[in-house]
């Protein structure tokens, strides 16, 4: 960049000295005091040292040596600033260092050992799905999953409701999350339909669920596409 600019600034007043040269060569016979000799003459000598400025420094920017230090530079500046950002969650840098495809930032629910309602990013990676809060960073592998699922509020409440055991059978069905939205199912009052982003898997040979709200948040569906792809074992269940 810099050598483009000293290349056009040393052609640009190159032509200006030409310019220059030659209006003082025609016009010095018009002359009539010293001050005009002097005027002309310093005119003369800053377009010389501008010219001789530029011309040094775009030789300077051509100087492969210099230009090779110049991209080292430019690229541990760059290392650094991708060292700075990769651990900022939600960051671009972030997002390729785990090597995510996938990133939504959605309310947290229940299942993690965080606040619910706090804002938490989710990365969708090739072989684990991670949460992120702040400084803590949760993972889960996906030999570990049984099931990616979105669930609307209206779906949670009628398990709850026609489950047997009311809150029990809704904790069973989606964790905390099923007591919690099914027991509210009286007292909500808006008309806007809730999506959950759900993901139940195994931990001590049971089922546990870490569930999110993602309610107009379109990316979360790709979520459950992780699931399908997942290469399942057939199981055979007595019954």
């Amino acid at each position: 960049m810099k050598r483009a600019l000293f290349l056009v600034l040393s052609f640009l007043f190159g032509i200006f000295l030409v310019f220059a040269i030659f209006s003082i060569i025609k016009s010095i016979g018009s002359y009539s005091s010293l001050g005009d000799y002097l005027v002309a003459f310093i005119m003369l000598f800053v377009f010389v040292v501008l010219e001789m400025f530029f011309v040094k420094k775009y030789k300077k920017y051509s100087d492969p040596k210099l230009i090779k230090e110049q991209q080292k530079h430019n690229q541990q500046l760059l290392q650094e600033k991708w060292e700075t950002e990769k651990i900022i969650p939600g960051s671009k840098a972030r997002i390729e260092d785990l090597g995510a495809d996938i990133c939504i930032k959605a309310k947290h629910m229940a299942g993690l050992p965080i606040s619910e309602g706090a804002e938490t990013f989710i990365y969708r990676c090739k072989n684990k799905v991670v949460f992120e809060r702040n400084e803590k960073t949760y993972e889960l592998i996906l030999d570990k999953i049984e099931d990616i699922t979105i669930k609307t509020d209206i779906e949670i409440q009628k398990s709850y409701v026609s489950s047997v055991g009311g809150a029990v059978g809704g904790y069973v069905l989606f964790g905390p999350l099923g007591a919690m939205v099914g027991g509210r199912a009286k007292e909500k009052k808006s008309q806007v339909i809730e999506e959950y982003l759900i993901f139940a898997y195994e931990k001590n040979n049971e089922v546990e669920y870490i569930s999110f709200e993602v309610t107009n948040i379109p990316n979360a569906s790709l979520f459950v596409n992780l699931y399908d792809n997942k290469v399942q074992k057939r199981q055979t269940i007595e019954i």
